[in-house]
């Protein structure tokens, strides 16, 4: 004790070290991944709410050939057309920026999903 005060450089060397780790251990979490299936001619979930940097894969699960087509049949966006040929074909697309993305299948326009992005 000096002049009143103790000091535990125990305490201290574990304070620091701590922060070193942190700092050192800091690292950004990596994208999460979210799923749709495609089945009876629906995207189910027809509405996907995700994370900027989410990876969404669509899987078909019908024997025939679907899309998956930015925008709506009217107003195709051109971000993304991905073929699903038949049962078990998948397709990703990463979402980066907020936003709210429509999609649809060019071959069945009935067919309809959107990605909301925040």
């Amino acid at each position: 004790m000096k002049g009143g005060l103790t000091v535990n450089h125990t305490h201290i060397l574990i304070v620091a070290g701590a922060v070193v780790l942190g700092v050192a251990g800091f690292s950004t979490a990596a994208p999460t991944q979210s799923e749709v299936g495609v089945r009876v001619f629906q995207f189910r979930p027809g509405q996907l709410e995700v994370k900027a940097g989410t990876t969404v894969t669509w899987t078909n699960q019908d024997d025939i050939t679907h899309t998956v087509t930015s925008g709506t049949p009217d107003q195709r966006e051109g971000r993304f057309d991905r073929r699903l040929d038949g049962k078990g074909a998948t397709t990703t697309v990463q979402f980066k920026d907020p936003g709210v993305y429509p999609y649809f299948c060019d071959k069945h326009p009935s067919m309809r999903g959107e990605i909301r992005v925040n």
